[in-house]
């Protein structure tokens, strides 16, 4: 009874919480969607709405960031939880937070995105960055810089466009860009972080999918919609508890029937008497 009233609040909590997180990036996706021009071509529009979407993200966490860089809110929800609506609020993770809140909302608006961890200076994970799919291929989104590349033709550059003429694409950068951004190579996700399984993964991909989409695969975008993910293995969990209490009931059950059948009542004595 304890599991199962814990296991139902929790589920109330998280479907609550999903449900407001959901509600808050669906208004940022219409304020995006507000602000997008007219009469353009399809491809043009495209662009625009991720590029809204870069302004928005940035105006949105550079205040925050300000005041809660240097003073970490600390709990259960912001260690352990970890929802994108707290990097919302905060922004205190910098260009982690940044990435978070701008693929989240683009995922709200139906883009397929990815989460690539970018080299800096030789190190790994140096910069976190979103990467979005258009009709003209993947294009690099900084939220935290509020920075994105143009190709000559004018849609946005994808990251083998900057990685390969870094040179001519740092010119469309802002003059407190950090130069140490400059597309040197990124992992779409770090198979090392937990031995033998990772790895294990890893190559059941290489086998099902190939080395090429294995090696661009972003885990992290999946688990953008924390609440979600924790409903829906909560929601699992309570179906099998569910399933195993029924089943113990059963048995207990046919073990009372069984038991009710071996004891039969004694057939009564019957006293011969003599004339």
């Amino acid at each position: 009874m304890f599991l199962n009233g814990f296991l139902l609040a929790s589920l109330f909590y998280f479907f609550t919480e999903k449900q407001y997180e959901k509600k808050v990036f669906t208004s940022l996706a219409q304020y995006v969607y507000a602000q997008m021009p007219e009469g353009s071509s399809s491809a043009i529009q495209e662009d625009s709405l991720l590029i809204n979407s870069v302004h928005l993200i940035h105006r949105l966490g550079v205040d925050r960031l300000a005041i809660f860089g240097d003073r970490p809110v600390k709990g259960v929800k912001a260690e352990i939880i970890q929802p994108v609506g707290v990097d919302l609020m905060t922004a205190q993770g910098a260009c982690g937070s940044h990435a978070y809140m701008l693929a989240r909302l683009l995922q709200e608006m139906n883009v397929d995105v990815r989460i690539p961890q970018m080299t800096v200076d030789g190190q790994s994970a140096g910069h976190i960055i979103v990467e979005a799919k258009t009709s003209h291929g993947w294009v690099v989104l900084d939220g935290l810089s509020n920075a994105y590349f143009k190709k000559p033709d004018g849609m946005l550059a994808g990251f083998a466009d900057v990685q390969q003429n870094w040179a001519s694409y740092q010119q469309q950068v802002s003059a407190d860009y950090n130069m140490a951004y400059r597309y040197e190579s990124a992992r779409y996700t770090n198979w090392d972080k937990i031995p033998v399984i990772m790895p294990l993964i890893k190559n059941v991909m290489y086998w099902t999918m190939g080395r090429e989409e294995t090696d661009s695969y972003s885990i992290r975008s999946l688990g953008l919609n924390k609440y979600g993910v924790f409903f829906n293995i909560t929601l699992c969990a309570y179906l099998l508890v569910i399933l195993f209490s029924v089943n113990v009931i059963i048995k207990q059950r046919h073990r009372r029937q069984d038991s009710t059948a071996a004891i039969k009542p004694e057939e009564p004595v019957h006293a011969s008497v003599s004339a």
